[in-house]
């Protein structure tokens, strides 16, 4: 019994991490319609999680590169 509960736990945290992975290889716009594609499966189970992985994926995808003069002033090189 004992090795059937280690060889489950084992199973279960190597998945976890081959997912996390997966998560952080996928560019912003691969993650957006993934979770496009989850929210109609998972929308009742795990919405609040959704919605803010989905706020954040957009946070990052409307961000720059401050290269622009949009850019924070303290990142900016002024020449004189």
């Amino acid at each position: 019994m004992t090795y059937l509960l280690e060889n489950l736990l084992v199973g279960i945290l190597v998945a976890a991490a081959a997912v996390f992975s997966a998560w952080r290889l996928l560019s912003v716009r691969q993650r957006l319609r993934l979770l496009d594609v989850l929210e109609p499966a998972l929308g009742k189970l795990a919405g609040s999680p959704l919605r803010v992985l989905r706020s954040r994926n957009l946070s990052r995808l409307a961000g720059g590169c401050n290269a622009c003069a949009a850019g924070p002033r303290h990142l900016r090189i002024v020449k004189r």
